[in-house]
Order: C-alpha cells, then sequence, then structure tokens
C-alpha cells in the first residue's frame, strides 16, 4: 500500500494539471497576438501602398511621406523610367502602369512592398516587425509572471482545500487512536452514508463493532476456558485422590479379605469414573473440531434408543411418536449422543413405573425432537444453568454436569437449539435442528 502523503499528492497533482494547462493558454495566447501583429502590420503595409499607387505620380507621393513616417512605414522613392525615343513606334505618351508586389522580408525584421506609379516611378514601403518582436516579448513575460502568481495562489488555496476536506480523515485517525487506547465506546457516526467518506465511516464503525464482538467473545471464551478449567481440575481431582488413596492403602497395608476387596471395588469404581468424566471431557473438546456432515434420518437414530430404553427399564412406558421421514444434515454420531443424553436423562428422573415420551416431529420448518418425563422437572430458575458445565441439581446421583453442556453445543453447531421447556409435570427437553430438503 502507497502511504506517501495524500495531500503532498493531491497538491502537486493539481499544480500540475494547472501548469500544463497555464502553459497552453499561454502558447495559445502569445501565438494568437503575435499572428494579430503581423496581421496588422502585413495590412498597414498593403494600405500605405494602395494610397501611394492612388497618388499616381512621384509628386503626389512624396506628399504622403510624413504620414507613412508617421505609420512606421519609410517609403524609397526610385528614378522615373526613360520614355521611349521618337518613331520607336511606341507612343510617347506616358502609360500608366501599376504592379503591387507581395510583402516579404528585407533583411532580418524589415518587410516590404514595392509599387511602380502610373508615371513609371517605382517606390518601395518597409516598416520594421522588430516592434512586434519586442511587444509579444513583453506580453509573455506578463504572461508568465501572471501564470507565476497564479500557480503560488492555487497552491495556497489547494492546500487550505485539502486540509479541509481531509479533516474527516484526521477524525477517523483521531478516533482510532482514541480506540486503540482502549475507549471502545467512540463510534464516528456518519450523517450520510452514500459518499466516499460516509462509506468510510460506516465501515469503519462496523469493523470496531465487529472486533468489539470478537474482544468480548474472546474474553467470554477466556473466562469459560478458565471456569472450565478449573472445574474440570476438582472434578479430576475428587477421583484421582480417592484411587490414590485406595491404592496407596492396598500397598502400604496389604490388607486381609474383605477389606482388600472393598478396597479393590473402590479403585474400580473410581477408576470408572475417572474414564467417564475424561471421555465426557474429550467429547467436550471434539465438539470443537470439524464435524461430518451427511443426511441423518433421526427416526433410524431414535428408534433403537428407545428400545434400549424400554430393555432397561421394562416396568416404566416408553413411548416413540414420529413422523416420516424426518431428515436433518449433520453428524449422525453426535447426534446420537444428544438423544441417548437426553433418553438417559429421563431415566434417571423417573419412577420405575414413569412414562417418557419421545417425539419427533417437522414444525415451521424445523425439526423438534422433544423427550417427556414424569419425574420431579426442573425448577424454571434452573432451567439455562443446567446447559452449563459442571452443574447438576442432584449431587447425589452419578454424572459430572457434562452431558447437557455437550448436547446444546452439539446442536448449536448443526444450526439449532436445545432447551428445557415449561411442562404440566416432569422435566420436557426439545431438540430443534434445520429440516434437510
Amino acid at each position: 500500500m502507497n502511504t506517501g502523503s495524500l495531500r503532498a499528492r493531491v497538491t502537486f497533482t493539481t499544480l500540475a494539471l494547472l501548469t500544463v494547462v497555464l502553459a497552453v493558454v499561454v502558447t495559445a495566447v502569445t501565438l494568437v497576438y503575435r499572428a494579430r501583429l503581423d496581421s496588422d502590420l502585413d495590412n498597414r503595409l498593403s494600405a500605405a501602398g494602395a494610397l501611394v499607387e492612388r497618388a499616381g505620380s512621384a509628386g503626389q507621393a512624396k506628399l504622403l511621406l510624413a504620414g507613412l513616417a508617421r505609420e512606421g512605414i519609410a517609403a524609397r522613392i526610385g528614378s522615373r523610367a526613360p520614355a521611349k525615343p521618337a518613331g520607336s513606334g511606341v507612343p510617347t505618351k506616358t502609360e500608366p502602369r501599376t504592379s503591387r508586389s507581395t510583402i516579404r522580408p528585407l533583411h532580418g525584421s524589415l518587410l516590404s512592398i514595392h509599387e511602380v506609379l502610373s508615371d513609371g516611378t517605382p517606390i518601395t514601403l518597409s516598416a520594421s516587425s522588430a516592434s512586434i518582436g519586442r511587444s509579444v516579448t513583453n506580453l509573455l513575460l506578463v504572461e508568465l509572471l501572471v501564470a507565476a502568481a497564479a500557480l503560488a495562489l492555487a497552491g495556497l488555496l489547494v492546500i487550505q482545500g485539502t486540509r479541509t476536506a481531509l479533516r474527516p480523515l484526521f477524525a477517523v485517525i483521531e478516533t482510532a487512536t482514541r480506540i486503540a487506547h482502549g475507549d471502545f465506546d467512540l463510534r464516528l457516526e456518519p450523517s450520510r452514508t452514500d459518499t466516499e467518506l460516509g462509506r468510510l465511516a460506516a465501515a469503519f464503525d462496523q469493523m470496531v463493532d465487529a472486533l468489539e464482538t470478537a474482544i468480548e467473545e474472546a474474553r467470554s471464551s477466556d473466562a469459560a476456558t478458565r471456569r472450565f478449567l478449573a472445574d474440570a481440575s476438582h472434578e479430576l481431582r475428587n477421583p484421582i485422590a480417592a484411587v490414590q488413596a485406595s491404592v496407596e492403602t492396598l500397598l502400604r497395608e496389604q490388607p486381609e479379605r474383605p477389606e482388600r476387596d472393598r478396597l479393590e471395588a473402590a479403585v474400580a469404581r473410581d477408576s470408572e469414573r475417572l474414564g467417564r468424566l475424561v471421555d465426557d471431557l474429550l467429547g467436550l473438546a471434539r465438539l470443537e473440531a470439524h464435524l461430518t456432515r451427511t443426511v441423518v434420518d433421526l427416526g433410524e437414530i431414535a428408534t433403537p434408543l428407545v428400545e434400549d430404553a424400554r430393555a432397561r427399564a421394562a416396568q416404566a412406558e416408553i413411548t416413540l411418536n414420529a413422523d416420516d421421514g424426518v431428515i436433518v444434515r449433520g453428524d449422525p454420531d453426535a447426534l446420537e449422543r444428544v438423544l441417548r443424553n437426553l433418553i438417559d436423562n429421563a431415566l434417571g428422573a423417573i419412577q420405575p413405573t414413569g412414562r417418557i415420551d419421545v417425539g419427533l416431529h417437522r414444525i415451521d420448518g424445523h425439526l423438534e425432537a422433544t423427550v417427556r418425563d414424569d419425574g420431579p422437572g426442573v425448577p424454571e430458575d434452573q432451567r439455562r444453568r443446567i446447559f452449563e458445565r459442571f452443574v447438576r441439581l442432584d449431587p447425589s446421583k452419578p454424572g459430572h454436569g457434562l452431558g447437557l453442556a455437550i448436547a446444546r453445543r452439539i446442536a448449536q453447531q448443526h444450526g439449532g437449539d436445545l432447551t428445557c421447556d415449561d411442562s404440566a409435570s416432569g422435566a420436557c427437553f426439545s431438540l430443534r435442528l434445520p429440516i434437510e430438503a
């Protein structure tokens, strides 16, 4: 990007164009003026020649010399031509003869015209064009002085004009500098957006808004990451400490059975809990990677999950009500994980003879998958909080509070959302996804 001075470039370009225009004008005026003076001189010589010719004789022509001199025209009268001898067959009477020569240069700046009077007297009229050269030189000098003054004045006006015209750019620079120093609320707020500067200011404000949004998202993400790391460390610390204590007891004391069996069972239980937590953490981390996108029939995913739930809770009433062709585009494994998590949570919430209703319906261009149960439900003030990481409404139940956070993140990555809705009894979770045409 060329970062030279915009004011200097505008000034130089303007003065260069003005210089070219003035040079053309000065040249044209000078040439026209010179041609006009030359034409006037030629006309005066021609008029003087015609006047002398009408005089007819040398005597009459001499009377005109003083007036011609005042006109700047010099006259030189030659000798009269000799008369023809008698008997030559040529009449002795003087015949009128007129002959006008064209104007031609004599020496240097002199122009002359030659005439022959009716009495045979030759006369030469001459005038100097030196005064024309002086007049043209004086005019050219005046024109150059006027052009130089015009260029100087134009330069001052261009500098002042560019300073005024570039004032909005200085406002952009000042605003950008203040924003860079932490004043993020500043905006240019252009009065018009249909001009070059207006579009620049609008684009600047949009850029600052986008940067501010990105900064807020980065701060939020950083805070969430810190909170996640703290929660993950806390959740990992407990099972790790339990496994470590049980193993140290086994190694140090070498207890006999049944104490040994109890410690070994505790190690296995805590190891399983630790494995599930690590698996959930890895699943949450994988959500930031690229998901596989393919055509998915949620009915084909939900059917085996419902059958598995019926096998696990034989006394419960579990139903599946699905429309035909509930097709979406997404990652089948990730979507299966969402439905599995919702059904597992419902199984954990109901009584052994409770009820779970799973529905897959097309509504207003979206697919809505709902999982309803008749358990204790979710308090209204906790319906948003349960989607946060490591949040558990009932700490006595197994789990680490990551399932719903992972499920909602999957839904958002598929262009949808997962919510906990109002329900007359129990809990109702709704997964909304765009339908694949």
